[in-house]
């Protein structure tokens, strides 16, 4: 079953995890691709978001 989520649940869910990969981005992928470093970044927001999930799950037990 699919939940429906607000926009406010979305942003605190995503921001921090966005913004450190976006960071990580910046500073560490200097690959001479856009594909290759979209793509990084992306998996590192995904493997971030990933991990604050985890820890906010944890958390709430």
């Amino acid at each position: 079953m699919l939940k429906t989520f607000a926009l406010k649940d979305i942003l605190e869910r995503e921001f921090i995890p966005f913004t450190v990969a976006l960071i990580v981005a910046q500073l560490y992928f200097k690959w001479g691709s856009f594909a290759l470093e979209l793509v990084g970044f992306i998996f590192t927001w995904l493997v971030l978001g990933f991990v604050a999930q985890l820890i906010l799950s944890a958390f709430r037990k």
